[in-house]
């Protein structure tokens, strides 16, 4: 961070008059910042020293207010690096979400965009195949890609339906439309329930590429199988998730008895 971008920090001083404790009012602050846009995701904080002199206070107390940030996902405090202000975290309800990845990121304010990878006919393997309850070997749609979040990569996706369901879906620009939509608008295909499981993984050398990150890096695995009102299956759905971006929401709901 350069000279000028201290100039906001140095512009909203603590004040010491005010029951509220130091180290929140540092916290709230920057935290204002990077609201207002002052602060933006990736820079970096001026080092301990520099804070405790803009802001008049100890070292002490910079560093519980870097810690209060921190555990809330604000900044991240790379070893020998400094204090960076933390790229946004990716919300998602894991359950009664059927609009799809596109349609999810618009509602939530954010830009979404694909890069198509694979987008093809393709003989169904045995595994595929039973996820879709049709025969090895019959003609699905393989439809992979890495699905971008203000230009960010966070989620690598591999998408099979059966061909019969979707003529023609292979040569349909898919790069800024909602998959879902593309079913019902083209092909009267709705997508009305489905099974989801979840588990992790650790991203291989491609996938690393892929998403700007470190091999071995932690990965979410999301698998689905989407079905139609008459329980056809329709898509089978293999997800890779950053495990540094992404967080989901699981609703919870107590049984009776």
């Amino acid at each position: 961070m350069s000279l000028s971008s201290e100039q906001p920090l140095m512009n909203s001083p603590v004040n010491f008059d005010s029951p509220i404790p130091y180290y929140i009012q540092i916290k709230d602050k920057l935290k204002d910042q990077i609201n207002s846009g002052s602060l933006k995701f990736g820079d970096q904080l001026p080092g301990e020293p520099m804070l405790c002199q803009i802001f008049s206070v100890s070292r002490t107390v910079i560093r519980q207010a870097l810690t209060e940030l921190e555990h809330e996902g604000v900044v991240t405090r790379r070893k020998g690096k400094g204090t960076y202000i933390s790229e946004p975290e990716i919300f998602e309800k894991l359950t009664q979400n059927l609009i799809g990845f596109y349609q999810t990121m618009k509602l939530r304010g954010h830009i979404p965009s694909s890069q198509i990878l694979k987008q093809e006919i393709v003989p169904a393997d045995s595994f595929v195949a039973g996820n879709l309850q049709i025969k090895a070997g019959s003609p699905v749609l393989q439809l992979d890609r890495l699905r971008f979040v203000d230009r960010e990569p966070i989620v690598l996706t591999y998408t099979f339906i059966p061909s019969h369901l979707v003529p023609g879906l292979e040569g349909i620009e898919l790069t800024k439309e909602s998959l879902y939509e593309v079913l019902e608008r083209h092909f009267g295909v709705v997508v009305t329930h489905g099974r989801r499981i979840i588990g992790a993984t650790v991203a291989n050398d491609y996938q690393a590429g892929l998403f700007r990150i470190n091999t071995g890096d932690p990965l979410i695995v999301i698998n689905n199988i989407n079905y139609s009102a008459d329980d056809t299956p329709i898509e089978y759905y293999h997800g890779l998730y950053r495990g540094d971006l992404n967080i989901f929401e699981v609703e919870m709901v107590r049984q009776k008895g």
